[in-house]
């Protein structure tokens, strides 16, 4: 399809770049580690276009804020509701009933444009169970849909009203969101992630290139330099930006003020290189292709869990469905003449939510499940009970005494489990387990927070009052210290780094220390994988994922751990040699039942097992023997 000669072909490149990042790092991660921040990128080149959108009218005396939201209704609801009527369907032929209202849920909330108010209360972006929620990626058009909300008014008002300072102002606000950013990076990641607070400054900076377009502030020789570092400031963005980078905040200027340059140097070397055919036409699907994308990765990990075919098929269909949804949802919308377009989309999203309803209140719709394959899916509810009141939040800390105690009643709890999520169902099993020897559990949780200082300061806070309250108990005697640990970035070292510190120092005080090893985490969603399965005529005992693929991801962990437990004469359970034998480590034992209830916590059924070894290994170190999950780091 041709584009008008005023229509700038390097733009187009800059979201086949934006676009082509977020879908190989959804799709192959560790290809392209700093991949979503092509979100970031898309936010700036979003801000520069909408904002020459709104001056032009404004300076022109025809301004009307209701055109610019029919425009906005016809740009993003036809491909927007293809996609979510997909989404539902597949969910409704392939999803559990736990997930199935999950994914209601979040189309409720992505039809009123604030899923990523949705998703900030529900998961980390980065987390294992994000990857079994089809509409995740909607939050960056709440964010967009929300700055566009507030922002037209603001505009026109300081074009209307203060228009010598406008600009100022926008400067303004946009460093006050960089600092709210940064700051939030510090205290809480996921709010800095998801708010669009924490991002105005990124489609602020986009703004700002129309001023600097106006003034004519970068030709010639500057446009050549700004051109010459953006693509590379781009692809270190890229490459060296990981999940466990203190992200967005000040980190994120680098892919923003890398678009920056490439919008404000139009005529430089690397703008005529984006503008190439293949990413202009790239960059006009861009938007479907970002709606397609992630909601066929996700049914394709979710029965296709570790296959790398699968997701290079996905990515390809979600190219073919992004071109045809483009040539035939997007384009014919765009042009037509349609009157009402306001009230339509009014009718659109009740009728999205009037779909959604029946499904959430059926309870995800258990009938299309035999009795056999519900007990399986049932698994997804076999977690602690008391979660909402016992495991800390990052919004809500609870202090060391008023932490929840499990085992024997009336006895002052000698030993604690202390760590982030792993731990919250183990403290309640070793509690059962420990009862009848007259001794009692401290449950001391918080999500993304392990007993190690990390860079969020809530975190460290938590952790450094716990440390204070613990050493001062008397009645307590035994930590295990629980954590989600896999990976080998700079995060995952750290965090190990810090554990260490703090075995160290709960041992000078004379605590007795017991680590447990990283808990195997699965690709796939444990109780549906298991009724697919069955479904399909397998056996649940061959559910799980290869023991090499544990070693992978946390086996030098657990060895790193191992040794340093051998040096300092503390104790070690191996969760691995729990679940796991030679060939894999497994999701269900006969006998037992479903060991996990999400990818990546185990069940009460396997923090059972697990509070059993637990148990062993301290009635073994009080004799001086080892259990068989212990044995390798004593």
């Amino acid at each position: 399809m041709g584009h008008p000669k005023s229509k700038r072909l390097d733009i187009q490149g800059l979201r086949a770049i934006a676009v082509l990042a977020v879908v190989l790092f959804h799709g192959l991660g560790s290809a392209l580690p700093g991949g979503f921040a092509g979100v970031d990128v898309f936010f700036v080149v979003s801000g520069y276009l909408i904002t020459g959108i709104l001056l032009r009218p404004m300076e022109e005396g025809r301004f009307s804020i209701l055109d610019f939201y029919r425009r906005r209704v016809r740009r993003l609801f036809p491909a927007l509701y293809t996609v979510m009527a997909f989404t539902l369907l597949g969910g409704l032929i392939l999803f559990p009933p736990t997930l199935l209202i999950e994914l209601v849920e979040s189309q409720f909330f992505t039809t009123l444009f604030v899923s990523n108010f949705y998703f900030l209360d529900q998961t980390d972006y980065f987390d294992l169970q994000a990857e079994l929620m089809p509409l995740l990626h909607t939050w960056s058009l709440g964010v967009e849909e929300q700055f566009y909300l507030l922002f037209p008014p603001l505009l026109w008002a300081l074009h209307r009203f203060a228009k010598p300072v406008m600009w100022h102002v926008l400067v303004g606000l946009a460093v006050l969101s960089l600092v709210a950013s940064q700051r939030w990076v510090m205290t809480d990641g996921d709010v800095a992630f998801y708010h669009p607070a924490s991002r105005a400054f990124e489609l602020l900076i986009g703004s700002l290139c129309v001023l600097i377009d106006r003034k004519g502030w970068v030709s010639g020789l500057s446009q050549r330099i700004l051109g010459a570092v953006a693509l590379p400031g781009m692809a270190v963005s890229f490459i060296f930006i990981s999940a466990g980078s203190p992200f967005p905040g000040l980190l994120a200027l680098l892919p923003c003020l890398s678009t920056a340059a490439l919008l404000v140097s139009k005529d430089a070397f690397a703008n005529r290189l984006i503008s190439n055919g293949p990413m202009v036409w790239i960059g006009d699907i861009s938007y479907s292709l970002y709606l397609w994308h992630w909601p066929l990765l996700v049914f394709a990990k979710f029965m296709f869990p570790g296959s790398t075919l699968a997701i290079l098929i996905a990515i390809i269909l979600a190219f073919g469905a992004a071109g045809a949804s483009y040539r035939f949802i997007e384009q014919p919308f765009l042009r037509s003449k349609q009157r009402f377009i306001l009230p339509k989309g009014l009718i659109a999203m009740a009728g999205s939510v009037a779909i959604a309803l029946p499904i959430y209140l059926n309870d995800g719709v258990p009938g299309r499940f035999s009795s056999q394959l519900q007990a399986y899916l049932s698994a997804s509810q076999d977690y602690n009970p008391d979660r909402p009141r016992c495991h800390m939040r990052s919004d809500r800390p609870i202090p060391y005494e008023d932490t929840c105690v499990y085992g024997a009643e009336d006895t002052p709890a000698s030993v604690a489990v202390w760590g982030d999520s792993h731990g919250t169902e183990l403290a309640m099993m070793l509690g059962e387990e420990l009862a009848d020897n007259g001794r009692a559990v401290r449950s001391i949780t918080m999500s993304g927070c392990p007993a190690s200082m990390s860079r969020y300061e809530l975190c460290n806070a938590q952790i450094a009052s716990t440390l204070v309250a613990m050493k001062a108990d008397p009645a307590m005697k035994t930590i295990l210290l629980v954590s989600n640990l896999h990976g080998s970035d700079d995060f995952a070292m750290d965090t190990i780094a810090g554990l260490k510190r703090t075995a160290l120092d709960l041992k000078s005080a004379g605590k007795q220390v017991v680590f447990v090893y990283p808990i195997p985490t699965m690709d796939f969603d444990p109780p549906s994988k298991l009724a697919l399965d069955v479904r399909a005529g397998g056996s649940p005992e061959n559910s799980g994922i290869s023991r090499q693929r544990y070693e992978q991801k946390s086996g030098h962990l657990a060895r790193d751990l191992a040794q340093f437990v051998a040096e300092n004469d503390l104790i070690g359970v191996s969760p691995a040699d729990l679940f796991c034998d030679e060939e894999k480590c497994r999701v269900y034992r006969d006998g037992v039942g479903v060991l996990y209830y999400n990818q990546g916590h185990l069940s009460l059924n396997g923090a059972r097992l697990l509070a059993a070894e637990v148990e062993r290994a301290l009635e073994d170190a009080s004799r001086g023997a080892t259990s068989p999950a212990s044995a390798a780091t004593r």
